[in-house]
């Protein structure tokens, strides 16, 4: 790719940017939500056209111009943001496009044995028959990546694809791309988590508000220099994990049992101003967990804020019992994304500005733009549609319009899935100053190393119950893998 220049209205999203990929190389794209990553991964698989500058295939000019000429090519990719048919099966996804014929007809039969085994390379167990709708996000991003490695792609775009997998699905999956690197394929792997760079990558390119700073050998970089080259500045402490005074139990949690058997009789309680982590792989409970606290899914147990039983039968209720909830979907289930940013602020806060049925206008404004000014939102305007943002700028959105409420109790699931570093940064920090206000905060995520940087305590499940309960500065990634992927014999907590 050459001189790769693109614009959006008002913005400068690329400018005269290079890219070389070599057959055989994982090369990573590094940079802040923003700095023009995904743009050129677009122009790359065809979702977007370039406005200016070149593409070459094996030394011969190429124009893209659309995914499906970009398949022809053997440009396949795989985004954070799922492109598969919800209510089509999991064979269908994996083969979307492809699926095998006899006599003019689908052959199901072979089309259910390819996609088995695509779906087996990668230790992906799920009914090849399956709604995909009906999966978990993770199993969705799984087979995902199982449709674009079964491709026989001489390009992958790995675009985040990472930001729903668990730390063992994550790993199956650098195991697979370090196979598809020595068969000669050219891989161009985007991702926010440094240690997945460093683990598969030899090469690096950093864009920075959509200039190319540099493209680096990460065997000579260190971490804290790749940092500075995508955000400008140096950042000494990722987590800023600070000492919080914490007060008299403010969340107690007691034989809460999801309708469904996910979560079994889980009991813990969270004091004011303490962040406590809830770590497990995927179906060890800690997703459903989070969504029963937020009434989002049936329960028995109980719970009590400040004393007093909460009503957990439904997101309303629990809002108004003092929980506030950021979902893990962002995409799914946190944003509206044919609203602008204000709409998107204020739909949570419409009781407190209505008077007799009427929206305050000029008081919404002003909270919008406030709340907007607090977060460290990278807009414009208000009223630019959330979509047009960075993830991690529609994130800020999403724990703003939260933490603007202050409410007694934050439930935070992947806090900072798909953002970059600068971001995280920033969140973290968010999630300290709400705790610091006297928050009970319950955190649930899929990486360890941010459990231990900001949770004061960590409880971790295993098959629907909470097995165990450390002290954050008392442990290690390795003793909580121990138990999360069910090699210790422990007695449940509160069992």
């Amino acid at each position: 790719m050459r001189g790769i220049t693109k614009r959006f209205p008002g913005v400068l999203a690329l400018d005269d940017v290079d890219l070389e990929l070599r057959a055989g190389e994982i090369h990573a794209l590094a940079g802040e939500n923003g700095s023009g990553k995904s743009t050129l991964a677009k122009i790359l698989y065809g979702a977007l056209e370039q406005d200016s500058g070149t593409i070459e295939l094996d030394g011969e000019p190429v124009a893209l111009g659309a995914p499906s000429r970009a398949l022809e090519l053997g440009i396949v990719a795989i985004s954070q943001e799922l492109t598969l048919a919800p209510t089509l099966s999991v064979a269908e996804n994996v083969l979307m496009g492809r699926l095998p014929r006899k006599r003019g007809l689908v052959d199901w039969a072979d089309a259910r044995a390819q996609s088995r085994a695509a779906l087996d390379q990668l230790g992906v167990h799920v009914d090849e028959r399956a709604r995909v709708g009906d999966l978990s996000i993770e199993l969705q991003q799984e087979v995902e990546v199982a449709r674009a490695v079964s491709a026989n792609s001489r390009v992958l775009v790995l675009d985040e694809a990472t930001s729903s997998l668990s730390e063992a699905a994550t790993e199956r999956l650098l195991e697979k791309l370090e196979q598809l690197r020595a068969s000669g394929i050219a891989v161009l792997f985007i991702s926010h988590r440094l240690r997945e760079l460093y683990t598969c990558a030899e090469r690096c390119t950093v864009l920075r508000d959509g200039v190319r700073v540099d493209t680096v050998a990460l065997a000579e970089t260190d971490e804290s220099e790749l940092v500075r080259m995508m955000v400008g500045r140096e950042i000494s402490d990722l987590f800023g994990k600070r000492e919080i005074e914490q007060g008299e139990a403010r969340l107690v949690v007691a034989g809460l049992t999801t309708d469904d058997g996910a979560v079994e009789d889980a009991s813990f309680e969270v004091r004011r101003g303490e962040i406590v982590g809830i770590a497990g792989l995927v179906g060890s409970g800690k997703s459903e967990l989070a969504l029963a606290l937020a009434g989002a899914v049936p329960a028995t147990g109980w719970a009590r804020v400040d004393g007093k039983i909460a009503d957990l039968r439904s997101p309303r209720r629990a809002i108004r019992a003092g929980i506030g909830f950021v979902p893990e979907d962002r995409k799914g289930s946190a944003i509206f994304p044919t609203r602008t940013v204000r709409m998107n602020l204020s739909h949570a806060w419409m009781r407190f500005l209505t008077r007799m049925g009427i929206v305050n206008a000029r008081v919404e404004r002003r909270h919008a733009a406030e709340t907007v000014e607090r977060f460290s939102v990278r807009t414009p305007t208000i009223e630019r549609s959330i979509v047009q943002l960075s993830g991690g700028n529609q994130q800020k959105v999403i724990l703003g319009r939260t933490f603007a409420l202050s409410p007694e109790v934050i439930v935070l699931a992947e806090p900072t899935r798909g953002i970059d570093v600068g971001a995280k940064s920033e969140v973290y920090r968010f999630i300290q100053a709400m705790a610091e206000e006297g928050a009970a905060v319950v955190m649930s995520s899929s990486e360890l190393p941010e459990l231990l940087g900001v949770a004061d305590r960590i409880l971790v499940m295993f098959r629907g119950r909470i097995r165990a309960e450390f002290d954050a500065r008392q442990t290690d990634e390795e003793t909580i893998a121990h138990i999360a992927f069910g090699g210790a014999e422990v007695e449940p907590v509160g069992g």
